[in-house]
C-alpha cells in the first residue's frame, strides 16, 4: 500500500485541482498522509503569482525529499507551467506535470512502462509528452466528488484569463478563458451535495468571464440560478468577481435568492485612477464605488471583501492616500493586502519608479490598520443580531470553540457540541473583534 501527500500553494483553483488529483490517486490505491510525514509520493501544486511563490515551491521540494529520499516527487501547478525547464533541473524532482496532463497524473506515476531512472534522464522525461504512451490534451477538466479538509467545497467552473493586468503572469501561464459545460458543473455540484457539502463556492481564474469563450452560449447568471435551485444546497457563494462584471441582473438574482450569499469579493488593487490605468485595470475608482452603492441600495448590509496591492511602480503618497480614502468609503469587511512584488516577464517589472521596500512596508502597515478598523466597524452592525452559521468540521485552534462562517463571511466562535459540526445553526452575536465575532448558540 503506497502513501501520498499533497502540498498546495496559491489560490482556490489550485486547491480544487489538488482535490481532483487526490481523488485520481486514491482511486489507484494510494492512501493519503499529511505532508509532515514521510510518503511514497508527494504532489506539490505550485503557485507563481510572485517570485516569492516560486521560492516557496522550491523550499517544499527540498523538504519533502529530506523526509523520504526515495519518494517520488511530482511538481505541477503554475510555477511548473511557467518555467518547466527550471523545475526539471531542481534536485529531487521526478515529474513535472503540465496543466493539460494533471488528469493523467495517476497514470503517469503508476505507469509500468516508466521505470525509476537516473535523475538526469528523468529530467528529460518529467512531465513531457515523450513519456511512452502519454497522450496530451489541450483542455481536460478534472472532476471532484469530495473536498478533503474543508467544510465548504470549491467548484471550478472556468480557467484562464484575458485581462492581462500589468503585474500578473497568470494569463501567460493559464492561457485563454475556458468555460466548463453547464451539465458537467451541475453533475459535480450534485455529487458534492450528495456527499454532505452544504455550501459550494464557485471559483475560476476569471470567474466573471465564464461563458465568454462560448459567445454567450453559457452564462454565469444561468449557472448561478441553476445551482441555487438544487435541493440539499444551503448556500452558494462567488469566490471573486470584477467590479465591471457585476450586472443589475446578478444583483437582482442575489436579492431574491435565499441561498446566494450577500458577499462580494471584488478586487480593487488600487484606489487611484492613474495607478489603476498603469495596472491595466478596466474601471475607475468612481465606477468601483458606484457598483458598491448600487448593491447597497438593494441588498441589506452586503459584505464587500477585496484585494489591494500597495507600492505598485509609480505609486506616490497621494496615490496611496486615495486608496486609503476609497477603502474607508467602501467600508470593506475584509481586505487582503499584498506588497507589490516584481514578477519577471510582466509589463510592471519593466516600469520605472519602483517603490523602495521600506516605503512598501510602511504603506502596508498603515493600510493594515485601516483594514482592521473597517472590519471591526462592519461586524459591530450585527451585535445582538442572529447569524446563520455553517459550523466547521474542526474547532478553532486557538480557543477550541466551535466556529463557522455566516452568509456574509463573518467568522463566528461559540460554545457547542461536536454533534452540530457541518450543520447550519443560529448564533446570537454578543461581541466582535476585527477578525471574528463571538456568539451564543440558539
Amino acid at each position: 500500500m503506497k502513501t501520498c501527500a499533497f502540498i498546495t500553494l496559491g489560490c482556490k483553483v489550485n486547491q480544487y485541482e489538488t482535490q481532483a488529483i487526490r481523488e485520481s490517486l486514491t482511486a489507484k490505491g494510494f492512501v493519503e498522509t499529511v505532508p509532515e510525514q514521510a510518503a511514497d509520493l508527494y504532489v506539490i501544486n505550485t503557485c507563481t503569482v510572485t517570485s516569492a511563490s516560486d521560492d516557496k515551491s522550491r523550499q517544499h521540494i527540498k523538504r519533502v525529499k529530506r523526509k523520504n529520499p526515495n519518494a517520488t516527487v511530482v511538481v505541477t501547478g503554475c510555477y511548473a507551467e511557467a518555467d518547466a525547464e527550471a523545475v526539471k533541473k531542481l534536485e529531487g524532482v521526478d515529474f513535472v506535470i503540465t496543466k493539460a496532463e494533471e488528469a493523467q497524473i495517476a497514470e503517469i506515476v503508476c505507469r509500468d512502462t516508466v521505470p525509476r531512472i537516473p535523475l538526469s534522464k528523468r529530467r528529460e522525461w518529467g512531465g513531457d509528452a515523450s513519456i511512452p504512451g502519454l497522450e496530451k490534451e489541450a483542455i481536460y477538466h478534472l472532476k471532484i466528488s469530495q473536498f478533503a479538509g474543508h467544510t465548504r467545497a470549491f467548484l471550478k467552473i472556468e480557467d484562464g484569463c484575458d485581462q492581462y493586468c500589468s503585474y500578473c503572469i497568470i494569463p501567460y501561464v493559464r492561457g485563454s478563458i475556458k468555460s466548463r459545460r453547464p451539465q458537467d458543473i451541475l453533475e459535480e455540484a450534485r455529487r458534492l451535495i450528495d456527499n454532505g457539502f452544504k455550501e459550494i463556492i464557485l471559483t475560476g481564474i476569471h470567474l466573471g468571464a465564464y461563458g465568454k469563450d462560448t459567445r454567450g452560449s453559457y452564462r454565469l447568471l444561468d449557472i448561478i440560478q441553476t445551482l441555487s435551485n438544487l435541493s440539499g444546497l444551503k448556500r452558494l457563494r462567488l469566490s471573486s468577481i470584477e467590479a465591471n462584471e457585476i450586472t443589475h441582473d446578478l444583483i437582482d438574482l442575489m436579492l431574491h435568492s435565499k441561498k446566494i450569499c450577500p458577499h462580494f469579493h471584488i478586487p480593487l488593487q488600487s484606489g487611484d485612477d492613474s495607478i489603476l490605468k498603469r495596472m491595466n485595470r478596466r474601471y475607475t475608482s468612481s465606477q468601483y464605488l458606484e457598483i458598491l452603492d448600487d448593491i447597497r441600495s438593494k441588498i441589506n448590509i452586503p459584505s464587500f471583501t477585496t484585494d489591494i496591492i500597495v507600492g505598485f511602480p509609480g505609486e506616490q503618497d497621494e496615490h496611496f492616500e486615495n486608496t486609503v480614502n476609497l477603502c474607508k468609503r467602501a467600508g470593506f469587511s475584509r481586505m487582503h493586502i499584498f506588497p507589490f512584488s516584481v514578477r519577471e516577464s510582466t509589463p510592471a517589472a519593466k516600469m520605472n519608479n519602483h517603490c523602495s521596500p521600506q516605503t512598501i512596508n510602511r504603506r502596508k502597515t498603515l493600510l493594515d490598520v485601516t483594514a482592521k478598523t473597517l472590519a471591526f466597524s462592519y461586524k459591530k452592525q450585527f451585535l445582538g443580531a442572529y447569524a446563520e452559521v455553517l459550523v466547521e468540521k474542526e474547532r478553532d485552534s486557538k480557543t477550541n470553540k466551535l466556529c463557522g462562517y455566516s452568509e456574509r463571511y463573518i467568522k463566528v466562535l461559540f460554545e457547542g457540541p461536536d454533534t452540530i459540526k457541518n450543520s447550519m445553526v443560529s448564533v446570537r452575536i454578543e461581541d466582535v473583534a476585527p477578525s471574528f465575532a463571538m456568539g451564543i448558540l440558539q
